[in-house]
């Protein structure tokens, strides 16, 4: 007899459960938000705890890089991470970053979702990666991928 799977719901917990108090709160409040502003979403659970690191994206397909938007977490922040925040427009500098593509927003409340310049961002970034969601109303939960420890690289050849 095979042991029973954990559902994608108990992993993302047990990943979660190494966090403090207040950030797995803020995560838990953030989520549903998330989850109906891309209803009919693929939700992409990384798990990097050799990195205490987390993500939790979300776009059409189980390919992270096509993920419109993501929450990343890590013991001192939580973030929203826009795919190609370079291309948003963003009148009140919300954004911050200066990488190729992504720019995030550092969320000190599940409320900063709720205000409309984030509002704006989310439906500039669904026009932008031009999205056309499943007409359900939920996401589903895939856990991409866990950390494993790293191999110790092999020597180079002379």
């Amino acid at each position: 007899m095979t042991a029973r799977q954990p559902t994608p719901n108990a992993r993302l917990s047990a990943f979660l459960s190494r966090f403090s108090p207040e950030t797995v709160a803020l995560v838990k409040r953030c989520l549903p938000k998330l989850r109906r502003t891309f209803a009919g979403a693929t939700e992409l659970v990384y798990d990097y705890s050799n990195s205490n690191y987390l993500v939790v994206a979300f776009g059409l397909s189980e390919k992270g890089y096509e993920a419109i938007v993501a929450l990343g977490v890590s013991p001192r922040w939580v973030r929203l991470y826009f795919q190609d925040g370079k291309l948003l427009p963003d009148p009140n500098g919300r954004l911050e970053g200066s990488g190729a593509k992504a720019r995030s927003v550092t969320l000190k409340a599940a409320s900063d979702l709720d205000h409309a310049d984030i509002r704006a961002l989310f439906k500039a970034a669904i026009k932008h990666s031009g999205a056309t969601f499943r007409k359900t109303r939920s996401t589903r939960m895939v856990i991409k991928s866990a950390s494993k420890k790293k191999r110790p690289k092999k020597a180079g050849r002379a």
